[in-house]
Order: structure tokens, then sequence, then C-alpha cells
């Protein structure tokens, strides 16, 4: 049931909604681990595909019978906008979607939950994703982790991953585990993007990141 999400999912469309312009986004990336990273891949990716059709025909295929999906909504996220479309397209190939919106804090501790949720809309940082060793979602394959997804296949593959000698001999098996990954389906990507930063002139040796660092910043005289 899980696969069926990778052909509801149109990337542009997706970024287009959450109100992303093409000056800050990958128009489409099938990597886990970003595009434009070391281990940047496209393996396995021929599921990620957006077909409608070939979606409600999937979902037939498996013992889904109308269950209620409950999606947990961060009220107030650009993970919302996308949510709510993916939503709408899961309930065009027959799913039982139901949203719940609510904070940050809340979703934190019903995911951390195994009943009562399906899945959650939410948005990460390029360095938590651009390696299997740290990417959330598959890291944490076989542990007690929200999701609780568990592919043998992947955990042997960390461990290789793990003993590479180098970036040569890694990128072949960061391939592997994502072919693995697009069958697991531990997440579903929407789409890589940036957000712009501002910061006062006056600020010095503000380290460029995709996240505020301010250890090392001086403040210059007027």
């Amino acid at each position: 049931m899980r696969q069926v999400l990778w052909k509801l999912v149109d990337q542009k469309e997706m970024l287009d909604t959450a109100g992303i312009g093409p000056a800050y986004r990958v128009e489409a990336c099938a990597s886990f681990w970003m595009c434009g990273t070391p281990l940047s891949t496209d393996a396995g990716s021929s599921a990620a595909r957006f077909d409608m059709a070939g979606a409600r025909s999937a979902l037939a295929r498996t013992a889904y019978r109308s269950e209620p999906v409950v999606m947990l909504q961060v009220a107030g996220s650009i993970s919302q906008a996308a949510g709510s479309l993916l939503a709408q397209r899961m309930r065009e190939a027959g799913f039982s979607v139901d949203e719940q919106v609510m904070d940050w804090g809340t979703v934190l501790t019903r995911r951390a939950k195994r009943e009562g949720w399906s899945l959650f809309p939410v948005y990460a940082n390029g360095v938590d994703m651009s390696s299997p060793l740290n990417h959330f979602y598959v890291a944490n394959n076989c542990a007690d982790c929200s999701g609780w997804s568990c592919s043998p296949a992947i955990s042997a593959l960390l461990a290789d991953f793990t003993v590479a000698p180098d970036d040569a001999a890694r990128k072949p098996v960061a391939a592997r585990i994502q072919e693995e990954a697009y069958v697991l389906t531990p997440s579903v990507m929407w789409g890589q993007f940036s957000r712009p930063a501002g910061y006062r002139t006056r600020l010095r040796n503000l380290m460029p990141s995709s996240f505020p660092m301010f250890w090392n910043v001086e403040l210059a005289a007027t």
C-alpha cells in the first residue's frame, strides 16, 4: 500500500502548492540522499512516476478496503500545503484520508505511538538526508522509531556502507540501499528546495550553511 504513494506525488506540483518558486527548488529529485550530493542516485526510482490510473489499479490489488488513513498535519508548516495535496491525490486513488491538523509538538507525541496515525507530511534539512547513515527514515531501519519499517536487506547494506573504505566504494552500496528503500517505502520525497536567508551586513564571519550557526560571529562597529 505504501508503494502506491510513489504514483501520487508530482514533485513540481507539490512544490508549487507549497509556494516554492523555481529559483529555490530542484524540479524533480529521485534520490533519497538528495540531488547534487556525492551519493545522489536514481537507482530504483522507476516506481516514482505520477500515474493516477496506475495508482488506482495498484491500490485495488492490495488488501486495502477503505480503512481510514490518518494524516498528522503540522499547522502552518509549508509541509501542510503539500500534505493536503497528497491527501487529495490519495482520495482520488481510492484511499479514505482523515487529515488531522495540530502543532508540531503534538505530532511528535502522536507519532511516537504505534496506533492512531498512518503518515505525517514534514520537511527536513538536507544535511540530515545526504547519507544512509543519517537519513532519518532509512538509518532507523528496524529500530524502535516512528514508522517501524524494517528490511533485513537494508540492515545488511547499512553495515556494508559503514565499512566501505572510501566514497567510491560507498556510492554503489548507497544505490543498492536506495533500491531496497523504494520497495520498503519508509518515506516518500515530495521535493527538494532551499530557503533564502538574510542577515545584517554588520555581522562578520557568519558561516554559509543550510541552518543558522552562530559561533565565531562578530558584530562590526557602525
